[in-house]
């Protein structure tokens, strides 16, 4: 049964965010980047600073949406789609600090790449460049048109649990951290992204993020192997 009353999605959404924030405060977060400022726990503390379109696949949203400190939430906008699904998660971003605008490929898509383009300066914009349909971990062009029209670098992110619940959906899975468990948060080299882009070199870009992604949630998961998870609780599966 979906629930259309206003009032009740906000209950859902808060009763949500409620049992997930008690769930993430049991969790150990290790926070891996390059280098500070591209780590996902780093908060600047004065203005200028550089942000990023930040690519999560669609699977593994929950632990970065969580993992994230409110300062730095506060300063993040993310794409939620209008079917209602997405009507809970906006609710629960909008809870957590986060700005969310609402569109995509299907629905409201025309407008809501208008406001990113022109309502997030000064916010990192979270891409779930797979959403809202699939296919699984494969890129679509939304990021690379995003990030090409506000001068941005993609920032790449991958994101694993030692211990983790795989709900399956309609597409995907969802990764859900189980209580107690160590969580990597994962983020990879910035992509440079140039100006008024060409067919091929839109292709081209695609293909570049396609394996930085591919390669740094191999990477991540790669770290839970060696920590003696064994292979048959690590999601392998990605995009050829």
């Amino acid at each position: 049964m979906k629930i259309r009353s206003r009032w009740l999605t906000w209950i859902a959404a808060a009763t949500v965010v409620s049992l997930m924030k008690l769930l993430f405060a049991s969790c150990r977060k290790i926070y891996v980047g390059v280098d500070l400022q591209k780590r996902l726990d780093y908060i600047p503390s004065r203005e200028p600073t550089e942000y990023f379109v930040v690519c999560v696949w669609h699977d593994s949203l929950l632990i970065p949406t969580f993992a994230a400190p409110r300062g730095l939430r506060e300063r993040t906008c993310a794409l939620v789609s209008q079917h209602q699904d997405g009507s809970y998660l906006a609710k629960a971003m909008t809870l957590l600090g986060y700005r969310t605008i609402r569109g995509s490929s299907r629905r409201g898509g025309v407008q809501a790449l208008k406001q990113l383009l022109e309502e997030t300066e000064n916010m990192h914009i979270v891409f779930t460049p797979d959403g809202p349909i699939g296919p699984r971990r494969q890129i679509k062009q939304g990021c690379v048109f995003v990030a090409s029209e506000l001068r941005r670098r993609i920032l790449p992110g991958a994101f694993v649990a030692t211990r983790a619940w795989h709900p399956q959906g309609k597409w995907t899975d969802l990764l859900i951290p189980m209580p107690f468990s160590t969580i990597y948060v994962v983020t990879g080299e910035p992509i440079l992204v140039p100006e008024s882009l060409t067919r091929d070199q839109i292709t081209e870009l695609i293909s570049r993020v396609q394996h930085s992604m591919n390669t740094l949630n191999e990477e991540a998961e790669n770290r839970l192997t060696r920590l003696g998870v064994p292979k048959s609780k690590v999601r392998t599966r990605t995009a050829a």
